[in-house]
């Protein structure tokens, strides 16, 4: 899991998590960055998740995407929820999310597991631009 890393510059910041899976006992969420303070400033955020190819294709498997601020669910997004409602095409978007994040937030992206699928490749990157 990753945290904030302050750009050169001191106006954006950047994370990424890695390629993220689990195994046959993968708990329900994985979290996957978690940064504590956003900073003494508002922010701009762009987070651009990934997945890999599910091991099951079935809508009811599909992996997905929470995003918390301040312990509150802000974004949600699972498979069925996708661009029409199917797993697959969720997964070839990957839709970048752009959100405004208010300045000493926590922030947390989580990925939403499922059984059939606790062995895909799943990730996240953010950029944050201060305001």
């Amino acid at each position: 899991m990753s945290s904030q890393i302050l750009l050169s510059g001191g106006d954006k910041y950047y994370s990424y998590s890695g390629e993220v899976f689990g195994d046959v006992s993968a708990p329900a969420t994985i979290p996957m960055i978690n940064i504590d303070s956003t900073g003494l400033r508002d922010s701009y955020v762009n987070i651009q998740p990934f997945f890999g190819r599910s091991v099951s294709s079935t809508t009811a498997s599909a992996i997905g995407i929470q995003i918390k601020l301040d312990n509150v669910t802000i974004y949600r997004q699972g498979g069925e929820d996708g661009a029409s409602g199917t797993h697959e095409q969720f997964m070839r978007i990957q839709n970048l999310i752009t959100l405004f994040i208010p300045r000493q937030s926590k922030l947390e992206i989580i990925s939403l597991n499922t059984s059939a699928n606790n062995t895909q490749i799943r990730g996240a990157n953010l950029i944050g631009y201060y305001l």
